[in-house]
């Protein structure tokens, strides 16, 4: 090399080996794609139940992060990501931070004020869980219940929005003599892009209760119910039957059983639909025979 030639900087070479690095060695995250957003409603439902089954025990509840997975849009480009591993920013992620608040008239709530999400997002919004054992905020013999609302954004540093809201009533989870009863009446989760093109829109609902046996992690079970999930830029919709999900202790979610049912409407109407649980926010998705890996959101070892 002359010295007329230009030397390209350490630092541009390690980036480009990280960014080729971050494209071949990530595991499958929730996206746009009918898989990842089937696996993302399902963590989500997992991991709300935990939260609600939790609330009445302590207001220091399981923090929110690192649960909330951050979609990659939100993240930046592949560059961005990779400068940000490469050179990493010294903030720290303050909203795990915030805390359930203390019982007041039933109602406890986790509020969050632009706070960060590992530097690279912000989380604006309140999730609030409703007792209706006043003024105790417990869940003590069968009948007493509690609903999980929310309505939150995460902004990403580069742009885009994804937003979690409740306009179906929420999440309501009923302890029974056997155990709990999980009614969604209805959660939406929309992702926007930096450009404000929605990537997704995705909604989910019970159409019948999720029956629930055990009193907590050590021996949960979701033994039976429908879970909805209706994806709207596809055009689809899919009715998950829970078989035997089972919880360990350690996890926010179950780690072992199935879901399966059939997608209606698409370009897969008519397709059988499996999510098998392979560990803690793991699992293994098939759509008319095609298997993918998938991270589950929210759901994570604690």
């Amino acid at each position: 090399m002359t010295t007329t030639e230009r030397r390209v900087p350490t630092a541009m070479l390690a980036l480009s080996a990280l960014a080729i690095g971050v494209m071949a060695g990530c595991r499958k995250e929730p996206s746009g794609n009918d898989d990842g957003q089937i696996g993302a409603a399902v963590g989500e439902m997992m991991a709300s139940l935990d939260e609600s089954a939790q609330g009445n025990v302590t207001a220091d509840l399981l923090p929110l992060l690192p649960a909330l997975r951050i979609p990659d849009a939100l993240r930046g480009s592949l560059w961005h990501r990779a400068a940000l591993a490469l050179f990493p920013s010294a903030e720290a992620a303050t909203c795990g931070e915030a805390a359930f608040s203390a019982c007041s008239a039933g109602i406890r709530t986790r509020t969050f004020s632009s706070c960060s999400l590992a530097s690279v997002a912000t989380l604006d919004g309140s999730v609030s869980l409703a007792f209706t054992a006043r003024p105790l905020c417990t869940l003590a013999v069968a009948g007493d219940a509690v609903t999980r609302s929310a309505s939150f954004s995460v902004t990403g540093l580069y742009g885009g929005m994804l937003t979690v809201t409740s306009p179906g009533g929420g999440q309501t989870l009923t302890q029974t003599a056997a155990g709990f009863e999980y009614k969604v009446g209805g959660m939406e989760r929309t992702l926007t892009g930096a450009a404000g093109r929605t990537l997704f829109d995705i909604t989910t609902r019970t159409t019948t209760p999720l029956a629930i046996t055990g009193s907590s992690r050590a021996d949960r079970v979701i033994v039976s119910g429908t879970l909805e999930v209706t994806h709207h830029l596809a055009g689809y919709g899919v009715s998950l039957t829970p078989d035997h999900l089972a919880w360990s202790a350690s996890c926010n979610c179950a780690t072992s059983g199935r879901l399966t049912g059939l997608v209606s409407g698409g370009a897969r109407d008519g397709k059988s639909a499996t999510v098998e649980l392979t560990g803690c926010g793991e699992a293994d998705v098939t759509i008319d025979g095609q298997t993918e890996s998938i991270t589950l959101d929210r759901c994570v070892a604690q």
